[in-house]
């Protein structure tokens, strides 16, 4: 009796152990997103009287319409869909929007509202130093300049920007090695290593920019697992001469980028903290860096989104119009007589 209540016991803890586990595998940004979509799902399904767990095909059609009836974008609609889905899959059901009746209404919402999702433009080398240039020198601007060149140079996504510690940094002569711990495509935690050069101009570096702002910050040492970006403000006004120590949210570092773009005379809603690591590659890309150099520096999944981002730096070098422009060399034959 007690060696089957011990096996019993046993067996919870490792189903307990399973469940932890399994909600690792997924960021804390995705599960926030789920909740949201799926709380959005629900209470459509409560106005209306529906079921929704397990949803039926004929209740998801009548909520990607009424989603699409609103003005939502087609992106928001997609991940609803699939926020619907990995709801049902946890809650061990099949999942309604794989049936294809639920499939024609998307594709018919897609071919009505357009899909091209709505991207952040890239910022240009030139642009993000004009952007640092305005930053200056009091302690928040000393962050916010690490900010904007650190985090274009190492193209990181703005969850990595901000889970970054100052043991992650190793600053050598020729410039930073930044070890990753994790990232959005590696849940496994296997963790990757880039480098950050030095720039000649040391104005507009990227390393020298996080010495300065190291250098800015407590006199105290400061431990390895501390973040490299704190938050600044005594009781949230925002006071650059204190730091609060506590690690800085991913929104933020997205207003960050508008504020500055604000400044610099470019339209804030066009940028975010994606435009960072979008502009590294578009213009490595302008620039003619191989392909291969520039998905091992931003660790692209998705090879298909990174040469979207190359072939967008090269219109205008690759570009049959300037051939066309250019008069040929010789006379048209009657057009001199």
């Amino acid at each position: 009796m007690n060696k089957i209540v011990h096996e019993n016991s046993r067996l919870k803890k490792l189903e307990n152990l399973a469940d932890t586990f399994a909600k690792a595998s997924i960021s804390e940004a995705t599960k926030k997103a789920y909740q949201t979509d799926w709380r959005d799902f629900w209470s459509f399904c409560r106005d209306n009287d529906l079921q929704y767990l397990p949803a039926d095909s004929d209740t998801i059609c009548l909520y990607l319409t009424s989603l699409a009836e609103s003005g939502i974008s087609v992106a928001t609609i997609v991940r609803r869909c699939t926020s619907i889905t990995a709801i049902h899959n946890a809650s061990g059901f099949d999942s309604p929007v794989k049936n294809d009746k639920v499939g024609r209404v998307l594709r018919g919402i897609r071919n009505t509202l357009g899909s091209l999702p709505e991207k952040s433009k890239a910022l240009s080398w030139s642009e993000i130093t004009r952007l640092a240039s305005k930053c200056g020198s009091l302690m928040i601007g000393r962050r916010n300049e690490a900010i904007l060149l650190f985090g274009w140079a190492s193209a990181l996504r703005r969850s990595e920007l901000c889970s970054i510690n100052l043991g992650d940094l190793e600053i050598t002569d020729e410039g930073i090695v930044l070890t990753i711990r994790r990232s959005k495509t590696d849940r496994e935690g296997k963790g990757a290593k880039i480098g950050i050069p030095r720039a000649q101009d040391a104005s507009v570096c990227p390393v020298a920019s996080v010495e300065r702002w190291i250098a800015r910050r407590s006199k105290s040492a400061l431990s390895s697992d501390e973040p490299l970006f704190v938050k600044i403000g005594v009781n949230g006004r925002n006071k650059w001469w204190w730091e609060t120590g506590g690690r800085l949210s991913a929104r933020t570092i997205s207003s960050i980028v508008k504020h500055y773009a604000r400044l610099s005379g470019l339209n804030p809603k066009l940028y975010s903290a994606h435009s960072l690591r979008r502009g590294l590659a578009t213009e490595a890309g302008s620039r003619g860096v191989p392909e291969r150099i520039i998905s091992r520096h931003t660790r692209h999944r998705s090879i298909a989104v990174l040469r979207g981002y190359i072939e967008e730096g090269t219109i205008w070098e690759e570009n049959p119009l300037p051939a066309i422009y250019t008069p040929r060399s010789g006379s048209i034959t009657g057009l001199d007589e």
